[in-house]
């Protein structure tokens, strides 16, 4: 599961809230120093990341909160896309292979009826992919310091409007 830092900046309904999330370090997570002096990339010092997220808890505006994202959705969808189209290469190179007696003698026909069911399996992935997909939306899992308690400089007070923090980066 994914876990995230960031600050509330917007109460969008009683159940969502909109969350920048701010990297804890700078460059790429992970990356060596050399790489992240090689490459360009938006994880530089101060980007921020905004994202939807469930507020089970009821965080405020201004709260530094931690929020998880279930990445079993992630595998269940991955399942969807490789796991289906996979299946139908597998049936279609059985159908082929007891066709051709075991891949001794090629014909366009047997090639044809083992080519079917992969195509079929990517059509129908193409096609229902929409009703398949799983969102994995983030979920606000608890709150770090509560917007009275934050005094640092990086940080907007709680009555600072969320547009004004966004376009100066955190730094009101």
């Amino acid at each position: 599961m994914a876990r995230y830092e960031g600050l509330v900046t917007k109460k969008k309904n009683s159940e969502l809230v909109e969350v920048i999330i701010v990297p804890s370090s700078k460059g790429i997570p992970g990356a060596s120093e050399t790489i992240n002096q090689q490459v360009c990339h938006c994880a530089a010092d101060g980007s921020q990341v905004p994202t939807e997220a469930i507020n089970t808890i009821g965080a405020e505006v201004g709260d530094w909160v931690v929020i998880h994202r279930d990445s079993s959705a992630l595998w269940r969808n991955a399942l969807v896309i490789i796991g289906i189209p996979l299946l139908g290469l597998i049936v279609g190179l059985t159908i082929t292979y007891s066709l051709t007696n075991g891949f001794a003698s090629f014909s366009t026909r047997a090639l044809m009826a083992g080519g079917a069911p992969l195509v079929a399996s990517v059509v129908f992935v193409l096609f229902a992919f929409d009703r398949l997909y799983k969102p994995s939306t983030p979920i606000v899992a608890s709150i770090l310091t509560k917007a009275s308690d934050l005094n640092h400089p990086q940080v907007c007070p709680t009555d600072a409007d969320a547009d004004i923090c966004k376009s100066c980066r955190i730094t009101c």
